[in-house]
């Protein structure tokens, strides 16, 4: 048997290949952010009448606030999915968009140059670490791009690829899908910032030509990101985004991480890792810039964890390879490695079927028990409830995570327009204060619901706000499940 069949499906390809079937299990997973029902509520209206929205299509309180849509195209493909195949098919279609950017991340590491078992731990680490953030959501969306660019850009750097022409391209696509697009005029800056430090130290033509090249795409991908319907208003979102100090301090994924989590102990140690490995190992200038960036936006905020996966998984292999290359005694450094045995690849090609089976039973089991999580994580049951009783008022106040859920069950009906969505930058600073201060029974919460004029309640049960409300004269319990009450003025 020649070599090539012998190795084919060594020891390498069986774990690599085993960590990516493995890793299938932590991103296909059942539809559960509750972001998600505003995105199908959205593309359902916008392939229904043919047109972006403009303003804000399912409040009573914001109804004149102009729409900024910078994530249209998702939302579209999110609802012509979920019509088509249903949430299995929605959570299907979006994990395999997740695993292909972790396949990226996997190409950017070289698995072919470095030791095989170093990128398996770094990958399975990584595909742990983004647990928390890995859904069916237009973030995902970023995370595969991002991944997309940062191996352009490494091809660039170590082959002088020139690949990376195609970003402007790809930044039409990446504006119209999510607007997490500045994140890839950040890592073309690092890379530029790179490609001059290694100009000044070798004062090489090619590394200015290449730092010039990389000058060009940002300039052509910044016209690209304006091929857009929302015009130049799709400059200012995310500036909107990072300027409101509402968004920042309420919404959770705005936070920074809470390392008590034990959802977050795989991002830790990956932090961990990466800062031990840029002090032992033998980082580029990218690789240093581009880890930290990756490290800084996660620390931020914990919806970038996906980014600092994508930036710093290949840095983790990097610096340890070199170390363990340094570390490893001579011997077995320099000792021909010798050919597996003819049974090997038979032992691999056993081994990713044996993982291949019991990834698609947990899948499987996961996706079936998307009812039950439903019910667990939106307000379905009160939902219900409420479309058996139109009677019970046109305003309601309701929680702010299930604002789309609401939007998605009832709209366009005109009476049951909700008080909030999990669209920070259309409900505006002030109206996001307005509902903490209710939702967090601030001293102006009884009279906020009387100036809105408030007929109902949606909410999480066991808040505070449901035992206050509970004793609270004027206002009566009509209906209490696992997950949600609703209550109605007496």
């Amino acid at each position: 048997m020649p070599a090539l069949d012998r190795t084919s499906l060594g020891p390498r390809a069986t774990l690599l290949g085993s960590v990516l079937v493995a890793s299938l299990t932590l991103v296909v997973r059942p539809v559960t952010d509750t972001d998600f029902w505003l995105h199908s509520a959205t593309g359902r209206w916008i392939v229904e009448h043919g047109r972006l929205p403009a303003h804000d299509l399912f409040t009573y309180t914001v109804p004149g606030h102009l729409w900024v849509n910078h994530e249209y195209l998702s939302e579209v493909l999110l609802w012509l999915l979920q019509r088509w195949l249903g949430l299995a098919g929605v959570s299907v279609a979006f994990g395999l968009l997740t695993w292909l950017g972790l396949l990226l991340v996997l190409a950017a590491c070289r698995p072919g140059r470095r030791p095989y078992a170093i990128a398996g731990v770094a990958l399975a680490l990584a595909a742990l670490a983004g647990a928390p953030v890995w859904g069916a959501r237009p973030q995902m969306v970023t995370f595969a791009l991002v991944a997309l660019e940062l191996l352009w850009l490494r091809r660039a750097l170590d082959d002088g690829s020139r690949a990376i022409l195609w970003l402007p391209a790809v930044m039409v696509l990446w504006s119209n899908l999510h607007g997490g697009w500045p994140i890839g005029f950040l890592f073309l800056g690092v890379a530029m910032a790179a490609g001059a430090l290694r100009w000044l130290a070798s004062r090489r033509p090619e590394d200015l030509a290449l730092v010039r090249r990389l000058a060009l795409v940002a300039a052509l991908s910044a016209v690209a990101v304006g091929v857009n319907p929302n015009g130049p208003a799709i400059y200012g979102y995310p500036l909107q985004t990072l300027a409101s100090a509402a968004q920042q301090n309420l919404i959770a994924e705005w936070a920074s991480p809470n390392f008590h989590l034990v959802s977050l102990r795989a991002f830790e140690v990956m932090a961990l890792l990466l800062v031990a490995g840029l002090a032992v190992g033998r980082p580029s200038a990218f690789d240093v810039l581009a880890a930290l960036a990756g490290l800084a936006l996660a620390l931020e905020s914990v919806r970038h964890v996906a980014i600092f996966v994508a930036a710093a998984t290949p840095v983790v292999v990097v610096t340890w390879s070199d170390a363990w290359s340094r570390l490893a005694p001579r011997a077995l450094a320099s000792r021909p490695r010798p050919l597996p045995p003819r049974w090997a690849p038979a032992i691999g090609a056993v081994t990713l079927v044996a993982v291949s089976a019991v990834v698609g039973t947990r899948i499987a089991g996961d996706l079936a028990a998307q009812p039950a999580l439903t019910a667990e994580t939106v307000p379905a049951g009160a939902a219900d409830w409420l479309a058996g009783h139109p009677e019970t008022g046109s305003r309601m106040f309701n929680e702010y995570a299930w604002g789309g859920y609401l939007a998605d069950r009832f709209a366009p009906d005109p009476r049951r327009r909700v008080y909030v969505l999990s669209e920070g930058v259309l409900m505006g600073d002030a109206q996001l204060e307005r509902y903490h201060e209710v939702a967090t029974l601030g001293p102006g919460w009884r009279r906020i619901l009387d100036d809105d004029r408030v007929d109902y309640v949606v909410f999480d049960r066991g808040s505070a706000l449901d035992d206050v409300l509970a004793a609270e004269p004027g206002w009566r319990l009509v209906y209490r499940d696992r997950t949600a009450v609703v209550y109605v003025r007496a």
